[in-house]
């Protein structure tokens, strides 16, 4: 590697090939379609209404913002509005290499700057792509010891790399590229005692909208400095990065190999922390094959990572942001109903005495703080072990949870899925529309194509929109 690290990003940003072959190229159109999905869900939270009012105080613009019945923003305002909304029900992707949301932060920005600058689809997925390896260089290598640390990947990491993607969107040179990745890291921020607040999905806005700004202002000449990852006073020393990280070996695995096919996305089959989601998957397992009911559940107990069990850091959650971050309570509603679904988390679902009982009866253990290495690619599987009351003992192991390449969703878990979040917010034709829109995303003359589709007017409640389509189904 001649020269820094960043600078060695600023050049994968501008010179990765632009045909990544079709692997990469499916995998980012449904990780696109998944986001987008998300989006039109989260844009009903209360909190992310709360950021359309803001954006809204500052005018019109070219970029869409969803669930603003086609009322426009100044691009890093919509990326901010938009990327809040993706990751407003934590029901979006999780990206292991980086330890980002990356898809929350990523298609947001791409998405409004395309707007802005009325670009192809093409253009779009292929920044993407780039932008995902520049999260998994910078996430492996900073090393898990800054996510154990307490700070937020999705809005450090995620501002950084994202900023080289759209300095790639934008076919900016290698110099400006690291230029957008320097100021990038101005204003990587983001601490995890946010989770179980509005502000933990404010984070992905923020970041996507630091990202968009990083990239138009490198476009302008802004200057920065090209060591600002590496350098003393700079990313890996200030916020606990990895000393002993192999910059180049990274580096060559993402140059020979993308990281979105090499490790994938990792769409939610359920709206809470990814970190609950392989035990909950062990959970509803054991209960398909035993057949048993909540009632005659003694005890569980779940081993997960170290930084797991940071983040799930609600055992007595009070509502519904804190129950996406509670093992105890995503594994009461596994038990009693065998899946968890947005209308799971309300303020009143999470009042459930039903639920409630159960919440002494799960029992969370950690494996010891670096015993999975600092490379956040590397896991050691979670652990399930049930007790019933007749004594028998209930045992699973799961490494990789649903949705990963190890345990792909097949395409009637995306359609379900892109139902379940758009249903009652997009007309049945505009979803149509959406739909074949984002499977022919490469053929897109502009985006503009796609986001036309996505207007409505969202509101803003604490779930109830998904408690009252559900009780309607029932």
């Amino acid at each position: 590697m001649s020269g820094g690290i960043t600078q060695a990003l600023g050049e994968l940003a501008a010179g990765a090939p632009p045909d990544r072959g079709t692997v990469a190229f499916e995998r980012a159109r449904d990780a696109i379609e998944d986001t987008i999905a998300v989006m039109v869900a989260g844009a009903g939270d209360e909190g992310a209404h709360a950021v359309r009012r803001v954006v809204a105080g500052y005018g019109e613009g070219p970029a869409s913002v969803i669930g603003n019945s086609g009322h426009g923003a100044a691009a890093p305002f919509a990326a901010l509005a938009n990327g809040t909304s993706a990751h407003a029900l934590d029901y979006d992707d999780n990206f292991s290499p980086g330890l980002t949301h990356a898809s929350a932060v990523l298609v947001p920005a791409l998405l409004a700057l395309a707007e802005a600058h009325d670009l192809p689809g093409a253009r779009l997925v292929d920044a993407y792509i780039t932008g995902l390896d520049l999260h998994a260089v910078l996430g492996r290598g900073t090393g898990r010891g800054h996510y154990d640390l307490g700070w937020h990947n999705t809005a450090t990491v995620g501002c950084i790399g994202t900023a080289g993607a759209c300095a790639r969107l934008l076919r900016l040179d290698a110099g400006a590229a690291t230029r957008a990745i320097s100021l990038g890291v101005s204003m990587a921020a983001g601490a995890k005692v946010q989770f179980g607040s509005a502000a933990k999905p404010f984070h992905a806005g923020m970041a996507a909208k630091n990202a968009v700004l990083a990239a138009t202002l490198a476009a302008q000449g802004m200057g920065a400095r090209p060591d600002a990852l590496e350098g003393s006073r700079g990313f890996a020393a200030l916020y606990a990065g990895n000393a002993d990280a192999d910059w180049d070996a990274i580096l060559a695995e993402v140059r020979a190999t993308p990281s979105i096919v090499s490790s994938g996305l990792a769409p939610k089959l359920y709206p809470c922390c990814g970190s609950a989601h392989r035990v909950l998957d062990g959970v509803i397992a054991l209960r398909e094959q035993h057949g048993f009911r909540a009632a005659e559940v003694a005890r569980v107990d779940a081993t997960v990572g170290y930084g797991n069990q940071r983040n799930l850091c609600y055992p007595d959650p009070r509502q519904e942001m804190e129950a996406r971050f509670s093992l105890e309570y995503c594994v009461a509603v596994a038990l009693l109903e065998g899946r968890l679904t947005l209308a799971d988390f309300t303020h009143d679902a999470v009042q459930r005495p039903e639920v409630r009982a159960l919440f002494s009866r799960v029992h969370m253990h950690a494996t010891a703080q670096g015993a999975e290495g600092a490379d956040p690619s590397a896991r050691l599987p979670h652990e399930v072990r049930i007790t019933l009351n007749d004594g028998r003992v209930l045992e699973a192991s799961v490494l990789w949870p649903r949705g990963t390449i190890a345990q792909p969703f097949t395409r009637s878990d995306r359609d379900a899925k892109f139902r379940d979040c758009c249903e009652g917010f997009l007309a049945p034709r505009a979803m149509a529309d959406a739909r074949a829109a984002l499977a022919g995303i490469a053929t897109l003359a502009s985006v503009h194509e796609l986001t036309g589709l996505l207007h409505f007017a969202a509101g803003g409640d604490r779930g109830q929109r998904f408690a009252q389509r559900y009780a309607g189904a029932a």
